[in-house]
């Protein structure tokens, strides 16, 4: 059992990370260190037990540093701040060496263990926010991106790097792929964050991502399984239509054969006359062009040529026949799939309760035919780019100089069609074609969105426009990551090491959202730039978690109070007597949290 340093009364513990106290607070209440210290990492207890190293680099995240190093040597050193770490029930903090070690000693074994844990924590949260927009009766927005994580195109020390494209340049290095979704409460809340080799494209994570964000939110869209079962009816009838044409072939082939067999024993008949002709006696009537040995000879070569016409004809018919047959193979193993694709929709439909309407937007990295075909199937509302300048050009040929254009914005013009084909999605798709001015000249896009039915008249072009380029939501989250948590930033060289960074950025930017509520409910005395702070994660972790302050106890109660050096001077949180959250159902949860 760790001994934790003790406040005596009206004892004053200077820090230098005052909000750091109070989230090491809040994340007692989660139960977030009971859930960290169970991790397995093959690494012995010296000083420091190996969870508590994890738990430190967390903290040194949600203080924003920008290396690991910035631990024991950064602007105001997280290790020498004691306070920090009896907030988070840590004897003290290591070194960023020993850190290091810890996160090279991680494996496969302790990531799953690391995001199990995490999830743990924020399944309460995720659930009251999914609760509360289903008593709203709003469908879910969800997001996905690739971030690349380059480092040194030299660098030889980084394992599974890859080159790739990162931010328009070719790089080497490694992407994150990430999904979210918008809440009322808590605003964007990352659901998932999987790293890749850096030569991974997009297209490649996003049904990934998506399992894991219906697991997380413990909800989906209602499956569209009419048409999956349009598609297996077209499936049948397309098999049926291979193996009649490769009936047909066959037929034919055995056609030749027969071609083959009776030309053989007509050539055999002749060959024996004219053997006989000629082993005969000599006279006028067995010479000549009119000859009976010359029409013999005649006849002999040209059953010959049909014979060469018959063996390539049924030698066509063979390869046609087999042609048409393979096909048919791949299209009833294509059915197969098909079919169990559409007994496990059906099963999830079952689940009524589990159903919620849910719109998706993508950059154009994600849509290629099969992702949009997947999605489209799995019943989601696509708001999606095309990255296929084929589809760019295509559509530019089909606008004439009379063709009215929608404005949509200061300088962007759109125009729509509906019941849109692509070759690699069997299902119709609203397309529109979007034109920009700028100094450069005039530059072309293509947005795309599913469609319900053949009926389905084109969407507001306007509001289309609108709703696509609202995807700065999940842009705006990378870049709060880029900037905020420094996930960039690699601060291990070892394949876990560079993942537990991953997974526990994701989890800072929602913890500190998650917080918000929990702080304002125990602020003694604020400011209105506190108030603001309390809404911006990047301020939160910029100025408040790097203010000074002191800490008093006094009849039980510990108090955060903001140095007049910090910019937040006045301001006095209450961390005592923190109760513990309400972790009930979600129908039944409350996004306020009970007092003890």
């Amino acid at each position: 059992m760790i001994q934790l340093r003790t406040y005596t009364t009206n004892d004053l513990c200077p820090t230098q990370h005052a909000m750091l106290i109070v989230w090491g607070h809040f994340a007692r209440t989660l139960g977030l260190l009971d859930r960290l210290a169970t991790l397995p990492i093959h690494q012995k207890t010296v000083t420091h037990a190996p969870y508590q190293k994890i738990v430190e680099f967390l903290i040194g995240l949600l203080s924003g540093m920008e290396y690991l190093t910035d631990l024991s040597v950064g602007p105001t050193p997280l290790v020498r701040d004691q306070a920090v770490a009896t907030a988070w029930q840590v004897e003290a903090f290591a070194a960023a060496s020993t850190v290091s070690r810890t996160l090279k000693a991680s494996d496969r074994q302790t990531v799953t263990a690391l995001r199990t844990a995490l999830d743990a924590v924020g399944q309460p949260f995720l659930d009251r926010a999914i609760a509360e927009m289903r008593e709203r009766h709003q469908r879910l927005l969800l997001s996905a991106d690739l971030t690349g994580r380059p480092v040194s195109s030299t660098s030889r020390t980084y394992p599974d790097a890859a080159f790739g494209y990162m931010d328009g340049e070719l790089r080497l290095g490694y992407q994150l792929a990430e999904i979210c979704v918008q809440t009322t409460l808590f605003g964007r809340q990352w659901l998932s964050a999987r790293q890749h080799p850096g030569s991974t494209v997009s297209g490649a994570c996003l049904l990934e991502l998506i399992e894991d964000a219906e697991r997380r939110l413990n909800c989906h869209p209602r499956r569209r399984t009419e048409l999956v079962e349009q598609l297996l009816a077209a499936s049948c009838q397309t098999i049926a239509e291979e193996e009649r044409l490769a009936t047909q072939q066959e037929q034919h082939s055995r056609q030749q054969t027969q071609r083959l067999e009776r030309l053989a024993r007509e050539i055999q008949t002749a060959q024996a006359q004219i053997g006989q002709l000629q082993d005969g006696p000599r006279d006028s009537r067995q010479g000549g062009p009119y000859s009976q040995l010359s029409r013999l000879q005649r006849q002999v070569t040209g059953w010959q040529r049909q014979q060469e016409r018959a063996t390539a004809q049924r030698v066509h018919a063979d390869a046609v026949a087999q042609a048409h047959r393979a096909r048919g193979q791949t299209l009833k193993h294509a059915r197969e799939q098909l079919q169990s694709s559409l007994e496990r929709l059906c099963q999830e439909n079952a689940d009524e309760a589990r159903l919620l309407p849910c719109t998706i937007r993508l950059d154009a990295g994600f849509s290629s035919g099969e992702n949009l075909t997947a999605l489209i199937e799995l019943g989601y509302d696509l708001e999606t780019k095309s990255g296929n300048d084929a589809l760019v050009q295509g559509l530019r040929k089909q606008v004439s100089d009379a063709t009215v254009w929608t404005c949509v914005g200061k300088n962007a013009e759109m125009i729509g069609w509906t019941n849109y084909r692509i070759h690699t999605c069997p299902y119709p798709l609203t397309v529109a074609l979007e034109r920009f001015s700028t100094p450069r000249g005039r530059l072309h896009a293509v947005l795309i969105r599913n469609q319900e039915t053949p009926q389905t008249p084109c969407p507001d072009l306007a509001a289309w426009s609108h709703a696509y380029n609202a995807r700065q939501t999940i842009e705006a989250g990378d870049k709060e990551e880029n900037t905020t948590f420094k996930v960039q930033h690699l601060m291990s060289r070892s394949a876990a090491g560079i993942e537990i960074q991953a997974l526990l950025t994701v989890f800072a930017a929602n913890f500190v959202r998650w917080a918000s509520a929990w702080v304002r409910e125990r602020v003694e005395h604020s400011s209105p730039q506190f108030e603001q702070i309390l809404n911006s994660p990047k301020r939160l972790v910029r100025v408040a978690a790097n203010s000074p302050a002191t800490i008093e106890e006094s009849d039980g109660c510990v108090r955060v109070c903001f140095s007049p050096l910090s910019g937040l001077n006045g301001v006095v949180v209450c961390v005592s007597g923190t109760p513990d959250l309400q972790l009930s159902l979600p129908v039944l949860a409350n996004h306020q949290f009970s007092s003890a």
